[in-house]
């Protein structure tokens, strides 16, 4: 009897756990509106001044230097990044539920009682064998874009944009600080270049 319903249990416990969510690879597109002169001098800024854009403004700095550019935060040329986020879509439905506990109470005897019920299979709600169609359901996932532009210094005082990238992905199981953080290097590789719907992986 004791094994049967540590059996119950264990097949209870392993249904209930949530599946992992693979993210899609992310997508990369950038705009090259005017060669960026050859000395590779950029300075970096945030459009805010928030802990995580601080550590957005670092993670730019060391990977322009791995690829030779020299950061100056006087540099006549200007990487200025932000995060946009679009959050996604849910729908929500019955819950799926294991155990179905049921009171009873005896009108002419005055006998009370309860029972409960493992529910096995239920094509609505779910039980220990199938998920069934409720719970919750993403229409939409959650989507980010780290937008990227480089600008400079034009005639009479204007400014000119020279170069602009954007990288998108969906957040999957990844905190949405690693899946921006991932986006970081695919868009310093593509840096005064012009690319359509190249992809790179996001992490899990």
């Amino acid at each position: 009897m004791k094994t049967s319903l540590f059996a119950i249990l264990a097949l209870v416990l392993t249904a209930a756990l949530p599946c992992v969510t693979l993210a899609a690879d992310g997508q990369l597109n950038a705009i090259s509106s005017k060669p960026l002169p050859g000395g590779k001098v950029l300075a970096v800024r945030a459009l805010d001044d928030s802990d995580a854009a601080l550590d957005l403004t670092a993670q730019f700095e060391r990977e322009l230097k791995a690829r030779g550019y020299r950061v100056d935060p006087k540099a006549e040329l200007v990487l200025t990044f932000e995060v946009l986020d679009e959050l996604g879509a849910y729908s929500f439905t019955d819950k799926r539920y294991f155990l179905d506990v049921q009171g009873t109470k005896g009108t002419s005897t005055g006998i009370e009682g309860s029972e409960a019920r493992f529910n096995v299979f239920d094509s609505k709600t779910g039980g220990i064998l199938n998920e069934g169609h409720g719970g919750t359901k993403i229409v939409t996932p959650t989507k980010y874009r780290l937008k990227v532009t480089i600008d400079g210094p034009a005639e009479a005082g204007r400014i000119e944009r020279y170069w602009q990238g954007w990288a998108t992905g969906n957040l999957g199981a990844a905190t949405n600080e690693s899946l921006i953080g991932a986006m970081v290097a695919p868009l310093t590789e593509i840096v005064g270049k012009t690319v359509k719907n190249e992809t790179f992986s996001l992490p899990n």
